[in-house]
């Protein structure tokens, strides 16, 4: 695994985001968090529905995805682009993917003029994920608002194996800094 090899990079922003740097065979350190930091997370069947999305992105998207841990508020990535696909483009469509399907959950419909496509295979997941949170919360639901993202996300560039190790071990055990228990099943070093 190389760290900030010689090749080809590009720095880009885009109005109103961030500066971005993509690098050829970078890992990355990668942070978003929810709109108004509101504990979606907490409930297991949204953790559930995030990890199912990110294990499709990671199949489509073809990145390498060395450690993830999914807590309240926050998600911590840390993962190894290839060239069709930049950070920036895995973010967004896992942001988005995740977005809708757990707006499906919580309403029963999906957004009105939303031109993407569920992938038929995990469109049981997210059903069965209604029929549990209906059984829960009903359907005249009142106790959460619409998912949503913050804008854009944090990212590091790794700079060498003790970097990678300090990050890797930063987001497996990030849920127990957190309170979470030791067993936290959201986290890719499950017990």
């Amino acid at each position: 695994m190389g760290f900030l090899e010689k090749g080809a990079f590009v720095l880009i922003k885009h109005r109103n985001s961030q500066r971005r740097i993509y690098l050829d065979n970078a890992v990355y350190f990668i942070t978003f968090k929810t709109y108004g930091n509101f504990p979606y997370f907490k409930l297991p069947i949204f953790c559930d529905l995030f990890v199912e999305e990110l294990m499709l992105c990671k199949t489509i998207k073809q990145f390498e995805l060395y450690a993830y841990n999914v807590l309240y508020d926050h998600v911590h990535l840390l993962l190894k682009p290839r060239r069709k696909y930049n950070i920036s483009k895995i973010i967004k469509s896992l942001k988005e993917n995740a977005s809708r399907d757990i707006n499906y959950v919580i309403t029963g419909r999906y957004n009105v003029g939303d031109t993407s496509t569920c992938r038929l295979h995990v469109r049981g997941f997210i059903n069965e994920c209604r029929k549990k949170f209906v059984n829960q919360y009903g359907t005249n639901q009142i106790h959460f608002p619409p998912f949503k993202w913050q804008q854009s996300f944090h990212d590091h560039v790794i700079r060498n194996e003790k970097d990678f190790a300090n990050h890797y071990n930063y987001v497996v055990y990030n849920h127990q800094k957190h309170g979470l228990p030791e067993n936290w099943k959201y986290t890719s070093l499950k017990p």
